[in-house]
């Protein structure tokens, strides 16, 4: 994706907050302390049960910001198994925080105020609770807070410039002057997690406390956040919060990315063995059709079919293919413009339907197809869409890597840490938070890029199940580039990580692509069923048609081995595509279903 953004480093670590304790000890004891042994649900699989979220907004749930800020934190809690519900505080009627196992409250104007009935319900709860920013000089006139969790809010300090928030060794930058001042009344209620820092005037503050089931946070951290931002320590705090200490794994993603019909078979080739030489996985975003308005161009990858050898060389040496857009173009050039938004007007598209764009994404797709390349994960160009595109491309795609609107404006967007399990629109979706090495610079910047990316890559380390994610355009004037990054990112300690070997699933209305063992429904009209087993390399391991047609649906499971793909689609005369399968004939069997 060649964008005029390039993305700021990402800083993420372990949350380690008291001098006399270490990072283990105050994790251990923010886990006990929310979640005993016997306080932990589960379900009747064993595995630890769905907390239930509730989010709180300030204002109106009409308001722009506010309905950003509650999206975005609903986006990062995806990283968990909560189900959320969100809702502005004018919705709020008395008692529902009692219908949920974990209550967030998002002040965002200085002076706002949550409703009577919600502060009463939250100073009387046993809930978890943790508020952010505003609204709480209102909540310390009506209840008596300094008492009961030991500290109180004195002030907003807009004058010295926190400029920075630190827990234990961990620094993170701050761009936000104004802070909501903690004053600590009882040192043995309240924890201090992280303080803010003034580098101007070395000022020290609480930025986050905790006492007993209450937290307290000195601003939004959300808001305006940035790669390095502190909003990526509240991200981490998050595993306490809702009670899931996920174990340490340190993984990476690699993607090569807007591979137009016009790029250089060369280059992709020379990718693939750089990258299989050191037994790296990656991923290859495809885009099937170029587009040149201007100069009436309009390629497809039916057309280039050497370049389809070089895509179908890189699955056999590792690669998972993407979907990058159909034309990844609007009105302008394939891999400059976007598809689902309007450069031009900075908005999404206007009158763009959904079935227009579902009728995009199954052109798209049947192009790869039908060249034997089959995705498995959506890339929204240039990381922009209307709400109504991520709802379409949610129902063809299972997995998506990218940064997400979570409204319709593109200062909406949202990075992520580590992997969103379920986002706001049902997708799973793996990060990319280091972005990526500029196409055209001078051979000093491209070393500092790789300097400080890798730099960046040593911060994410400290993430306990953080990613660190890239991709790399190929047509860079030196894949010696790609090498540095991966080898500097490898002798860390990140393992690249496989995404044939996760569950996705792509489904249109007359065809599934599958990998990870799972299950399927589809229709069928008087057809029968093809199903083809790839194996790791991208070769037919098993070709099965059924001998009979069928119609209505049919459901079955599917059990695949790591890195093995599975495509299924009706056919309504076999014949011929069976004269051409029977070529090799220990890999076709006729069957019925």
């Amino acid at each position: 994706m060649i964008t005029t953004r390039i993305f700021p480093l990402l800083l993420l670590a372990f949350l380690q907050v008291a001098k006399t304790q270490t990072i283990n000890e105050i994790n251990n004891d923010l886990f006990t302390t929310n979640n005993s042994l016997s306080d932990v649900k589960r379900d009747l699989s064993g595995n630890m049960a769905e907390k239930k979220v509730l989010i709180i907004v300030d204002g109106g749930i009409e308001q722009t910001v506010a309905i950003v800020e509650g999206k975005q934190l609903e986006n990062l809690l995806g990283h968990f198994r909560t189900s959320i519900t969100l809702l502005s505080v004018n919705q709020y009627s008395p008692h529902i925080i009692d219908h949920y196992d974990i209550i967030f409250y998002i002040g965002l104007q200085p002076k706002s105020q949550a409703s009577p009935s919600f502060m009463n319900d939250v100073f009387n709860s046993k809930k978890t609770v943790v508020w952010m920013n505003s609204g709480i000089f209102e909540f310390e006139k009506r209840k008596d807070i300094r008492t009961k969790y030991g500290f109180s809010v004195i002030s907003i300090d807009s004058s010295n410039n926190y400029n920075a928030v630190k827990s234990g060794k961990s620094t993170f930058t701050r761009k936000n002057n104004n802070l909501f001042v903690i004053q600590i009344s009882k040192t043995k209620k309240v924890t201090v997690l992280a303080t803010a820092n003034s580098d101007e005037s070395g000022k020290e503050t609480p930025y986050i406390v905790r006492s007993g089931n209450f937290y307290y946070v000195a601003d939004a951290p959300l808001l305006n956040a940035t790669e390095t931002d502190r909003y990526l320590l509240f991200a981490d705090l998050l595993h306490e919060i809702v009670g899931e200490n996920h174990p340490e794994c340190h993984r990476a993603i690699v993607r090569i990315e807007d591979v137009t019909p016009l790029r250089t078979p060369g280059d992709l080739y020379n990718i693939a063995d750089i990258l299989s030489s050191h037994n790296i996985p990656f991923l290859v975003g495809i885009v099937p059709f170029y587009v040149n308005p201007e100069e009436g161009i309009n390629v497809s990858l039916s057309d280039r079919p050497e370049l389809v050898k070089a895509v179908k060389y890189c699955v056999k040496k590792g690669a998972t293919i993407v979907l990058h857009g159909i034309t990844h173009q609007y009105k302008g050039i394939s891999a400059l413009d976007y598809e689902f938004w309007d450069g031009e007007t900075d908005k999404p598209i206007t009158n763009q339907t959904p079935q227009e764009i579902s009728n995009k994404i199954e052109v798209g797709i049947n192009e790869c197809t039908k060249n034997g390349i089959y995705p498995l994960l959506w890339e929204t160009p240039h990381y922009a869409a209307s709400i109504a595109a991520y709802q379409t491309i949610s129902k063809y795609f299972s997995t998506s890597i990218e940064r997400r609107l979570v409204g319709e404006d593109e200062d909406d967007g949202q990075f992520f840490p580590f992997l969103i399990a379920k986002d706001i629109y049902g997708q799973k979706i793996f990060p990319e938070n280091l972005g990526y090495l500029p196409t055209y610079q001078q051979k000093d910047s491209f070393e500092l890029c790789i300097h400080q990316m890798i730099e960046t890559a040593k911060a994410i380390y400290n993430v306990r199940d953080g990613y660190a994610s890239f991709y790399f355009h190929t047509h860079l004037s030196s894949t010696d580039y790609l090498r540095q990054i991966v080898e500097g990112i490898s002798s860390l300690g990140f393992s690249f990580v496989d995404l044939r070997q996760e569950t996705n699933w792509v489904k249109t209305k007359d065809k599934i692509i599958l990998s990870g063992s799972q299950s399927y429904t589809m229709n069928l009209d008087h057809s029968f069923l093809s199903e083809i087993y790839y194996d790791q390399h991208g070769e037919i391991k098993k070709y099965i048609i059924s001998n009979r047609n069928f119609t209505g649906n049919i459901s079955k499971r599917i059990d695949l081995k790591p890195n093995e793909i599975y495509i299924a689609e009706p056919l309504k005369n076999p014949i011929s595509v069976v004269s051409d399968r029977t070529k090799n004939k220990n890999k076709f069997t006729r069957k019925s279903s």
